[in-house]
């Protein structure tokens, strides 16, 4: 619990502009809103590397929905193993 209640302040005091909005202990998905810019894009993907990498497993983005000022993006946890079975 109070591992959750780190990792949340962590991320609310470090995404001035990029919102992680699901991310849980018990599943590999993340699913971020930020701008659509080249530095949030960026910054997002530095930070879902960041985050599986705390469980030993490496970040591959899914999904991926802009406007011409927001996106969402989606990205998942594997294990490299399976990252390199599929050519990931």
């Amino acid at each position: 619990m109070i591992i959750r209640a780190l990792l949340l302040t962590f991320l609310l005091s470090s995404c001035v502009d990029n919102w992680l909005v699901g991310f849980a202990e018990d599943t590999n998905y993340l699913t971020f809103d930020h701008p659509n810019s080249e530095k949030a894009i960026a910054d997002v993907r530095s930070r879902a590397e960041r985050l599986c990498q705390q469980r030993k497993q490496v970040a591959i983005k899914t999904e991926s929905a802009c406007s011409l000022t927001k996106c969402a993006t989606n990205y998942q946890c594997v294990d490299p193993a399976d990252a390199l079975k599929y050519g990931l």
